[in-house]
């Protein structure tokens, strides 16, 4: 069975793969703490609602432009990678405060944790419903 095409699973996916994209862009951010002009950047959050109005079916969309998502929801979820705007320069021009991107980088992971915890819980009520245990 292809847990990928049930809703929980797909929204699930898409989360884990946000929550590694910002931690990527937020490593970067402290590789480049001392790096003059440097603005530091984070990902555009995601709209979870939207998210599962597309993945229940409840949202039908119509497509006029070949960019735009199928009806099926199956383009990637791509969030936009944006500048802090509310970080302070530094004399160098750098906007990267380290004690603020180590807190955004422990509230990653942290939701990481929870997104791989609940996709464990979801395969074990699977496993218990078809009657194999964990």
């Amino acid at each position: 069975m292809d847990f990928s095409k049930l809703p929980l699973f797909s929204l699930l996916s898409q989360r884990m793969g946000w929550l590694s994209d910002r931690q990527k862009i937020l490593a970067e951010n402290v590789a480049n703490a001392d790096t003059p002009g440097y603005i530091a950047r984070d990902l555009k959050p995601m709209d979870f609602a939207a998210l599962a109005n597309v993945a229940s079916g409840r949202l039908q969309q119509a497509v006029t432009d070949p960019r735009h998502m199928d009806a099926h929801g199956r383009s990637a979820v791509k969030s936009a990678v944006v500048k802090d705007k509310k970080a302070e320069a530094t004399l160098s021009g750098n906007t990267v405060s380290i004690e603020q991107e180590m807190m955004k980088v422990a509230d990653t992971a942290m939701d990481y944790q929870l997104i791989t915890s609940l996709y464990r819980k979801q395969i074990g009520l699977i496993k218990a419903v078809i009657g194999r245990q964990q």
